[in-house]
């Protein structure tokens, strides 16, 4: 049998152990998260810790009645649905029947259990999965994958959409912030208005207020007109604020401003301009943290953001959606590259599901269309996903900075013993400059490797701002 109810979260508080063991098996059986207590009390304080999609409670408890815990969550929003059990020596009459569905019970279960009733119980998540998986083609075909973390955030982009709610997204470089900021603009009745995205590290900090708030001729030097500014830009829609954390506090100020009175004063000016705009946040920073231990980040800027947070998971954590993923991308750019690649070895199964995947969905979308465009044909292996920089089988691992991981090893065969240097080679590793440089180089060619030549995600995994990462690239080249 199919199981409707992939990934719906449970509460069973019923203190008979032999139907709660049935009850749960089955449950578990049909794909539920089921989490158990034996009463009253327990089953409260459960709730009150966590809420679920469904709480399924037995009429007699040892320290009252299931009516009870109904009541509670329904009423406190700790469950969406709820059903009475009926145990084998008390089955449900007309009357408890009544009373449980004037609690707030959808329905009621009577033992022995059987799977087509309990899979009746779950029918309003079959319709929820339906009706989520047809919203999903529509408003966010980019973001693929069924692990259960990553339908459950979907759902809230899918709830959230309709609402005029701010939203912070949150989430590592490559997890699709800005596919699900775009998804909510197009559901929702801003849909026909502008969407206007804004990446705010990849902006000099002298330039951010200009940038988001517009300016008047003359403000500054080298503004030889006036400029409308992002926010005014996306009046009647929706600005997406990508890599927030990364805003100089001045312009933390001003919009926390823009947020609690809805206008914008353009630089260089006193008149403010109303504004309707919906604003969607996003970063790979901990804001909270930023603003509690750093001073970084304005708290109460970082309230009025998070009315809603959205977090996408990590590729690393959605390990059943890696392959699946890398099937898509394989097929899909056969069809671009008219290449003829059929599939994946074991070699390389194993690879794609034990790599770390720093840069997320986006590397590994860059990987497999690497590894497609230089294959041409046959099945992709290992050594076919270079997953280990441009260099893949002849790199000598280097020091790192601690905000990188580095990449593990092949499993396959140990790396062959690099060869004695040279004593012209021995001298000038003796030079500390040079050295240097050297490493500083290969860490920025596997930086940018990573996250597919994109600068400003390149300097983040550096722990260096953008504009440090372009003068340095300069003073390489130069070099030669």
């Amino acid at each position: 049998m199919s199981a409707p109810a992939q990934g719906i979260s449970v509460l069973l508080i019923d203190s008979d152990r032999e139907c709660r063991a049935d009850l749960e098996r089955r449950l578990i059986g049909l794909g539920c998260e089921v989490r158990l207590a034996a009463g009253v009390a327990d089953g409260r304080a459960l709730l009150a810790c966590e809420a679920v999609d469904l709480v399924v409670v037995a009429w007699t408890l040892p320290d009252g009645t299931g009516l009870e815990v109904v009541k509670y969550a329904l009423a406190e929003r700790r469950a969406q649905h709820a059903h009475c059990v009926f145990g084998r020596q008390a089955a449900a009459s007309l009357g408890h029947a009544v009373q449980a569905v004037r609690a707030g019970c959808t329905g009621v279960l009577e033992q022995p259990f059987n799977d087509e009733q309990i899979a009746e119980m779950l029918l309003p998540w079959q319709a929820r999965a339906a009706d989520l998986a047809v919203w999903r083609r529509r408003f966010a075909p980019g973001i693929a994958g069924d692990d259960p973390a990553l339908l459950e955030a979907l759902r809230v982009t899918r709830s959230v959409a309709r609402t005029e709610a701010t939203v912070l997204i949150t989430g590592e470089s490559g997890t699709g912030k800005e596919l699900a900021a775009r998804a909510i603009h197009d559901a929702s009745p801003r849909c026909d208005g502008p969407f206007v995205a804004l990446n705010c590290a990849a902006i000099p900090d002298s330039l951010v207020e200009a940038e988001l708030f517009g300016h008047a001729r003359g403000a500054f030097t080298g503004a030889v007109a006036a400029r409308t500014g992002r926010i005014a830009a996306a009046n009647g829609g929706t600005l997406f604020l990508d890599e927030v954390g990364d805003l100089p506090l001045s312009a933390q100020a001003k919009l926390l401003r823009v947020l609690q009175d809805r206008c914008v004063t353009p630089v260089g000016t006193d008149t403010s301009v109303p504004v309707n705009v919906r604003i969607i946040a996003a970063t790979h920073r901990d804001l909270e943290g930023m603003a509690e231990t750093e001073g970084t980040f304005r708290i109460d800027l970082y309230f009025r953001l998070a009315v809603i947070p959205l977090h996408l998971p990590p590729l690393r954590e959605r390990v059943g959606d890696i392959v699946p993923l890398a099937r898509f991308f394989l097929h899909r750019d056969n069809a671009a590259a008219g290449t003829e690649v059929v599939g994946f070895d074991d070699s390389c199964v194993a690879a794609l599901e034990g790599h770390h995947w720093p840069g997320n969905v986006r590397e590994l979308a860059n990987t497999i269309e690497r590894a497609v465009v230089l294959k041409r044909a046959g099945l992709l292996s290992r050594e076919d996903l270079h997953l280990f920089g441009r260099r893949a089988r002849c790199l000598t691992p280097v020091a790192m900075p601690a905000r990188i991981v580095p990449p593990s090893p092949p499993r396959a065969a140990a790396a062959p013993a690099p060869a004695a240097p040279s004593p012209h080679e021995r001298e000038e590793s003796l030079n500390l400059r040079v050295a240097m440089d050297d490493i500083e180089r290969k860490l920025i060619e596997r930086a940018l490797e990573r996250t597919g030549g994109n600068r400003t995600e390149a300097a983040a995994l550096l722990g260096l701002n953008r504009t440090t990462l372009s003068e340095k690239l300069s003073k390489l080249r130069a070099s030669g």
